[in-house]
């Protein structure tokens, strides 16, 4: 008779991928003792690893295949089959029915309840497929609330109400719970909203694009006054621009409003920045670093002492490169301290603090703070000013190990910034690790993906003239019709060896620098965003949007020849 083989244990799966140390999980043992939590589930609280890849480990433990919840467009008439409750409290979301089976994601997959209940529900037979627990609570949240309330419609229907109501004696929140519902559906991560002569616009920016989404009558003009009054902004003054914030729970999770003003002839412009007040930390392989890349990074992470620095634009996600960085080091082994503006994720095995300006508690404070607690690492949330980068670079050369992020177009750049705030060669040779810097391009949505034949132009900037395949979303009611869903990093990687250092500590020239790097394992960020374009991740009109044309050796020469 044939025994079943038992399936190995979650924690020993995660120590074979080497997602996990023996350490790290006689500590969650110890600590279950106390909270009796799922050990799966307290390896993620405690940072050991991230969400995907404990779901990716039980879909192999359990056989059953993974879905991204995010690629999901569920058919209204399965979802009605279920209530909303039911599928919170059994952590479900049905998808679609395709004859006698329902397709169902879930995170508890070997519950045989759950298939039990499904069954007497529908009559069918469930098609199980797991997927990341937080993503399919906040799916069936969202799924069900614009079910029944379908956001668009409502919204035209209040602007209607608001453009006849003379008096004013409607207040504008309906219309504000509306439309900031209406940004996270869209997955805004700005609200822009622009008076001109005629109309009001707002805009949202999805994927780091900008899109026209409504144009409002000029009798709604007071919105600005009611976003200025949440904001605890002064609604008297209208010619100097101001900042402010304000909170709002929306389908179920907490964010953060950062309000912002600026002065123009038609009237006043506001911003809205939308920030998640709880984020669920990602790898480095979900941020979008190749494996071999990965490896690199990890090394620098892994070094005693020193600086690294993350460098790109505002929102290019170089805080959650640094954190993804710190949750592979040995936590149980190090004293990890930081400081942020704001906190965005929330990590129990560091600690976190964030800055007071008015208590005087800025970055450059707190590395000398820090320096009293023993530390062995520190993340500084930004390097903006000459004191920052003078005491993160002492800091750096006395046996710690300092993170941090700067404002510089390149990963070489990091280091003339440097010069400029004041750091003497000598110091950044002797100190700097190594830089990262990155961008985000939009990924091409995978429901509407779709192969196509490159034209001359786009084999001339890939510099692959016998390229015969590309890729390229259609639009779908999933990616709202613009053929991109969700985007992926495209990065450069600069590692400082000793002869670097040396040239670093001549004072030689960026271009030299660069040649000297690129002889030895410089990651080029074209190098890696054509790679991604390639292999049908991104599309060369983002490549050129993010990246330029006009940098690239010989493409803007050619196109104009052409």
């Amino acid at each position: 008779m044939n025994e079943t083989p038992k399936r190995k244990p979650i924690g020993v799966l995660l120590k074979e991928k080497g997602l996990i140390s023996e350490g790290q999980i006689q500590f969650a043992l110890q600590e279950q003792k106390v909270t009796k939590e799922i050990l799966g589930e307290l390896f993620e609280r405690l940072g050991f690893v991230t969400q995907a890849d404990l779901v990716g480990t039980l879909a192999e433990q359990s056989g059953v295949p993974f879905i991204d919840v995010d690629t999901l467009m569920p058919d209204p008439e399965v979802l009605k089959i279920f209530n909303k409750n039911i599928c919170l409290n059994n952590t479900f979301l049905p998808v679609r029915r395709e004859g006698n089976q329902i397709d169902v994601a879930a995170y508890f997959v070997s519950d045989d309840k759950l298939r039990q209940l499904i069954g007497r529900q529908t009559g069918l037979v469930p098609r199980m497929h797991i997927a990341e627990r937080s993503k399919v609570v906040n799916a069936i949240h969202r799924f069900y609330y614009f079910l029944e309330n379908p956001v668009e419609k409502l919204i035209e229907t209040e602007i209607n109400v608001l453009a006849q109501d003379a008096e004013n004696a409607r207040g504008m929140d309906q219309f504000i719970r509306l439309l900031l519902h209406l940004a996270i559906k869209l997955r805004a991560t700005d609200i822009h909203i622009q008076p001109t002569r005629k109309t009001i616009k707002i805009g949202f920016r999805v994927d780091g694009v900008m899109v026209p989404v409504m144009s409002l009558p000029l009798q709604l003009g007071r919105l600005t006054a009611s976003f200025k009054m949440k904001a605890q902004m002064d609604i008297a003054e209208q010619r100097l621009p101001q900042d402010g914030r304000f909170s709002a729970t929306i389908l179920n999770n907490p964010y953060d409003f950062r309000v912002s003003t600026t002065v123009s002839p038609q009237g006043e412009n506001m911003v809205l920045r939308v920030l998640p007040m709880e984020s669920t930390i990602m790898g480095m392989g979900q941020l979008g670093f190749f494996p071999e890349h990965i490896a690199m990074v990890e090394r620098m992470f892994n070094e005693p002492f020193g600086i690294i620095l993350l460098t790109g634009p505002t929102g290019s996600g170089k805080s959650t490169t640094l954190y993804a960085g710190i949750r592979r080091l040995n936590l149980l082994a190090k004293n990890v301290v930081t400081v942020e503006d704001p906190i965005e994720y929330d990590i129990p095995m560091i600690r976190q603090t964030q800055v007071n300006e008015k208590a005087g508690y800025n970055f450059a404070n707190a590395i000398r703070y820090f320096l009293r607690h023993d530390p062995d690492v520190m993340l500084v949330g930004e390097i903006r000013d000459k004191d920052t980068a003078a005491t993160a670079v002492t800091a750096s050369t006395t046996g710690h190990l300092v993170l941090s992020t700067l404002h510089s177009n390149s990963a070489i750049g990091a280091i003339p910034r440097l010069r400029d705030l004041g750091i003497r060669p000598f110091l950044i040779a002797d100190s700097l690790i190594g830089v990262v810097s990155q961008r985000l391009v939009r990924k091409v949505c995978e429901a509407c993906k779709t192969a196509y034949a490159p034209s001359a132009r786009e084999k001339r900037y890939l510099q692959q003239p016998r390229l015969d395949k590309l890729y390229k979303g259609k639009g779908c009611e999933v990616c709202g019709g613009s053929g991109y869903f969700g985007r992926t990093l495209v990065y450069e990687l600069l590692t400082v060896d000793p002869g670097l250092a040396e040239m670093i500590d001549n004072d030689a020239e960026t271009s030299m620098i660069k040649q000297r790097a690129s002889s030895n394992g410089y990651v080029d960020i074209f190098d890696v965003t054509a790679r991604k374009v390639t292999q049908g991740v991104t599309t060369v009109e983002e490549a050129i949007r993010v990246l330029g044309n006009i940098r690239q050796i010989g493409v803007a020469a050619s196109d104009e020849a052409a």
